[in-house]
């Protein structure tokens, strides 16, 4: 390859570059310049669907839901009860 090919070349890419980053430039201001919304009133909270408790449990759900608890709660609580008792038994002696 010859000095003034490679020039060539040279002056070729650094067109393309140039053009692509006056298109970019000129994509930016004009992005920024833009409002979507100029039209019209937007409002977020008409894009949102309330949210109802029981729409997404399936039949039994609740009652898995309401045992699971029973299952995690009634332990622990027994088990501090115990522990109050006993304290006290030994402290009061009775």
């Amino acid at each position: 390859m010859h000095v003034g090919e490679y020039m060539g070349w040279n002056r070729k890419v650094d067109r393309i570059f140039k053009l692509r980053k006056e298109q970019k430039d000129k994509d930016i201001t004009e992005a920024s310049s833009e409002d979507i919304y100029v039209d019209e009133y937007y409002n977020p909270d008409e894009d949102r669907e309330p949210i109802n408790a029981g729409d997404n449990l399936e039949k039994g759900d609740l009652f898995a839901m309401i045992l699971s608890a029973w299952i995690t709660i009634i332990p622990i609580s027994l088990g501090i009860l115990l522990l109050i008792v006993g304290l006290a038994w030994l402290l009061l002696g009775l």
